[in-house]
């Protein structure tokens, strides 16, 4: 059994085009969107009719990620804490894509949780977009310079009793591999927004053989010039808040861009001792960056 994972789009249409050739080439019996198709980027609509026409017509499964939620929450009756005041204008980005929807998102509140497959020995392998205990819950890797860490013991929690064969997460936008006991444990990565400094999409490739289950990180070059001009033409940028040109940069440069404005500007933002727009752009003129071109 082949099976192909594949996540967090983000609206970036050029890199799933590319991802989803290679993975035809592959030709797997199964092919796995765990989550994030949408929000973060220009094309979220364009990526939800892509993978829809192939969970139609070739049998795709679909996950659903916290972007989709985060998208979904915008047409709840009563919202939630991160869409009032200046949390919505932080949050600008995904109301700029429930709105590209116009507002019907049924089909995204629709999707599942995790998705498991077994081999023919009853060996499991579990895809879920972060963890059995929520879609935002990160799985780390052993060791890294920049991003964090998780511990034997967090990650035993995170993959569910009992544990799988091969578990297959993904959100941080880091692909990695570890083991934890008996559970290879692999990261899909960014098949849109790779965030660790190589701009590539990522996928995984799955193989059951020989009775145990085996993973190998795909890492494909993509049309960047195309999606940095559907950034310009989408209006993601002049619609979706300053916080869309963090989102940007962080796609442009491949690098935790979000992160580092939280953990120095977020605060005075929310306090409300600095504006967010004057929050943005000090923060990506330190770093050595431009809010455009």
């Amino acid at each position: 059994m082949k099976v192909a994972i594949l996540s967090d789009i983000h609206g970036n249409l050029p890199a799933l085009q590319t991802v989803t050739a290679h993975i035809e080439a592959w030709r797997p019996d199964e092919v796995i969107v765990n989550g994030d198709i949408v929000n973060r980027g220009p094309k979220p609509v364009e990526c939800w009719a892509w993978v829809q026409g192939r969970r139609r017509d070739a049998g795709w499964r679909i996950t659903r990620g916290n972007h989709e939620d985060y998208v979904v929450r915008h047409g709840s009756v009563v919202p939630d804490a991160e869409h009032v005041g200046i949390r919505a204008k932080i949050n600008m980005s995904s109301l700029w894509t429930f709105n590209q929807f116009g507002g019907s998102v049924a089909d995204l509140a629709a999707l599942p949780d995790v998705v498991r497959l077994y081999g023919d020995n009853g060996r499991e392998l579990r895809i879920t977009h972060a963890s059995m205990r929520g879609n935002q819950d990160c799985i780390w890797p052993a060791q890294h310079d920049v991003c964090p860490t998780s511990s034997d013991d967090a990650i035993r929690q995170q993959i569910g009793d009992p544990p799988p064969a091969l578990f297959v997460t993904s959100h941080i936008h880091f692909a990695n591999r570890r083991r934890v006991d008996d559970t290879l444990i692999v990261n899909s990565g960014s098949a849109g927004c790779h965030c660790y400094s190589d701009p590539r999409a990522t996928y995984v490739q799955a193989t059951f053989r020989n009775g145990e289950w085996e993973a190998e990180i795909i890492r494909l070059p993509y049309d960047m010039a195309q999606m940095e001009q559907d950034y310009y033409d989408s209006g993601f940028l002049q619609e979706g808040g300053a916080a869309s040109y963090l989102i940007f940069q962080e796609w442009k440069t491949a690098l935790p861009i979000l992160p580092q404005w939280r953990a120095h500007y977020e605060g005075e933002v929310l306090a409300g001792r600095m504006e967010l727009e004057t929050a943005v752009f000090e923060f990506l003129t330190s770093v050595g960056l431009r809010a455009g071109k």
